[in-house]
């Protein structure tokens, strides 16, 4: 997941974690990859991050 580019229907910018307060739990922000960055990273070489979101 890309936090940088909205989805079509909706932003990704933030997220609810499941399990979490309901809807009355601020949402956070959408970390790269979902947090997973450093571990993955190298399988995204070279792709535009921006149309394979």
């Amino acid at each position: 997941m890309n936090p940088n580019v909205d989805y079509p229907r909706w932003s990704q910018a933030t997220e609810r974690r499941i399990g979490e307060d309901g809807f009355f739990t601020p949402k956070r922000k959408t970390l790269m990859f979902n947090g997973y960055g450093d571990q993955v990273a190298s399988l995204y070489q070279g792709m535009d991050l921006k149309k394979n979101f």
